[in-house]
């Protein structure tokens, strides 16, 4: 049987430090310490870059061995969510959908700070890119937009509302650490999120004295382009085209159009049947 999210316990077999530690080192790992940006080789395993279908189905069941029994423990059936009306409504209650999760990062803050932003990361890597490596065929995708990036989304608002502090500790004072922390908002369709992600981007590398040139000015340009793919479907449609198959969602002839060179992050498309104009 569900239980709201509110009442609903994390299993401490699944999600606990040990799967929060195995997370931080599958994702950051390789990056050698005191690095101010990553290896291109690391960005290949998160990207997806110039890599063969075969080291991308190898780094998709790594994934899949490490967190899909604790993602399996948080579908639907088990942790179930209020319908979805708007992401306003989903600011404003951040703090109940998220609950468990945001219990987690409380609990790890007894053993101070730097655990607490850590686990926050961890969480958040868990909820928000780890379905999109294990759940890719498109009867999946539901799942992925609809449940994990809803609590992906109200970890992050409620945790900026909760311990904003958490965002800036010196553990993840490094964009190749915040920007994962607020992914989440890149993946909303609001434009408002996508807004305040890039506010926030620059007050992080404000704080960070994020310097002007050299390496780690390259890759935050890099990073922005990326972002940039991210917010001009939003401002143009409001929504994500991309993801109008999986979700039963009628595409336009604009959005057709937009399609046909734009960007689809690794979302197979199929043939659209059926379009029509916008209103």
């Amino acid at each position: 049987m569900a239980t709201p999210a509110p009442a609903f316990e994390l299993d401490p077999g699944l999600w606990n430090q040990t799967l929060y530690g195995k997370m931080r080192e599958f994702w950051f790992g390789n990056i050698p310490a005191g690095s101010e940006t990553p290896p291109m080789e690391q960005m290949k395993k998160w990207f997806g870059i110039a890599q063969s279908p075969e080291v991308k189905k190898e780094m998709d069941s790594q994934c899949k061995a490490m967190a899909e029994p604790a993602l399996n423990s948080i579908t639907p059936e088990h942790l179930t969510l209020p319908a979805f009306k708007k992401y306003e409504d989903e600011q404003a209650q951040a703090e109940t959908l998220a609950a468990p999760f945001l219990h987690e990062v409380e609990t790890a803050r007894q053993q101070g700070e730097e655990m607490a932003s850590q686990t926050l990361l961890s969480v958040i890597l868990l909820l928000d890119q780890m379905p999109r490596n294990i759940l890719r065929e498109q009867h999946e995708l539901p799942l992925v937009y609809n449940h994990y990036d809803r609590l992906a989304y109200a970890l992050v608002m409620g945790s900026l509302e909760k311990t904003p502090e958490l965002f800036t500790h010196p553990s993840v004072q490094n964009r190749m650490y915040w920007m994962w922390l607020l992914m989440p908002l890149t993946h909303s369709e609001h434009l408002p999120s996508h807004r305040r992600l890039y506010e926030l981007g620059e007050q992080f590398a404000k704080n960070a004295n994020e310097p002007k040139e050299g390496a780690v000015a390259d890759y935050a340009r890099s990073w922005f382009k990326a972002y940039g793919q991210h917010y001009e479907p939003i401002e143009k449609f409001g929504r994500f085209p991309h993801r109008n198959q999986c979700l039963g969602r009628m595409t336009t002839l604009e959005e057709t159009k937009y399609l046909q060179t734009a960007d689809t992050f690794g979302v197979e498309q199929k043939e659209a049947k059926q379009t029509k104009d916008e209103l």
